[in-house]
Formats: structure tokens, sequence, C-alpha cells
């Protein structure tokens, strides 16, 4: 059986905090650039469907 000492207890507490740090990042950095393309590939879907 493995002991788990508190400094490894705090040491996998900060590995887990800045890894959903980092997954929010680049989460919430996926949805702005969903929604800053948004317009334009609607935009354009629209021409493609007006010329067809």
């Amino acid at each position: 059986m493995t002991v788990v000492t508190p400094r490894v207890a705090r040491s996998r507490k900060v590995l887990m905090g800045l890894f959903a740090t980092a997954c929010a990042l680049v989460f919430g950095a996926a949805v702005l650039g969903v929604l800053y393309a948004l317009p334009g590939l609607l935009e354009e879907a629209w021409r493609l469907w007006e010329e067809s």
C-alpha cells in the first residue's frame, strides 16, 4: 500500500489546479474563436446558397 504524504497531496492539488486552469483557457479560447468566426461563416454560407 502506498502512503501519500501531505506534501505529495499538495503537489497533486496544485498540478490538478494548473491542469484545470489550462483546460478552461483552451476551451474559452475555442469558444471565442467560434463566436468570432461565426458571422463570417454564416454570411459566406448564405452567399453560396444564393449563388446555387
